[in-house]
């Protein structure tokens, strides 16, 4: 089976196996968990993100048999899982700058404004996703966020040797 016809296959998995959850209830429970951020939660709801991730890469290995080694190929993956989730309406990325633009994610629905970056749990997943899917570490940190005054999330993609 060709990439593209396994990347039509993932588009319809999606479509059939989400779960609808509102909204405004992902929104509001982010806003709330992000006030305890202070008191070191971020960590862990950043390492859950990551486990997210890994165990998206298993399930799309096991039930679905796509697997890649092309980082091109695995952020393609990605774009089509963040977007088909709705957390992110849109992913686009450069392999020139090791860079991955995200629009309209939920975490920024839910605040808005911040001297920091509130996306360390969208970057978490990209890092687990990425390195269980690639077999090789990779870590990805966001640079700039929209709740700052920048245009668009940025995360920068980093592999480990």
């Amino acid at each position: 089976m060709e990439f593209g016809e396994k990347l039509m296959m993932l588009t319809e998995a999606i479509a059939s196996e989400s779960v609808l959850i509102h909204k405004s209830a992902l929104i509001d429970g982010y806003k709330e968990l992000f006030k305890l951020n202070i008191m070191g939660v971020g960590k862990f709801i950043r390492k859950a993100a990551e486990l997210g991730g890994k165990k998206g890469a298993i399930t799309l290995e096991d039930r679905y048999n796509i697997s890649t080694k092309n980082l091109s190929e695995a952020l393609d993956l990605l774009a089509i899982i963040a977007e088909s989730s709705r957390v992110i309406t849109f992913l686009e990325y450069s392999l020139d700058n090791m860079e991955i633009y995200i629009d309209g994610s939920l975490l920024v629905e839910a605040v808005p404004q911040n001297k920091k970056p509130v996306c360390d749990p969208i970057a978490g997943f990209f890092s687990g996703f990425l390195s269980e899917l690639l077999k090789s570490k990779y870590n990805v940190v966001e640079t700039s966020c929209k709740p700052q005054g920048k245009e668009r999330c940025i995360f920068k993609i980093e592999k480990e040797k």
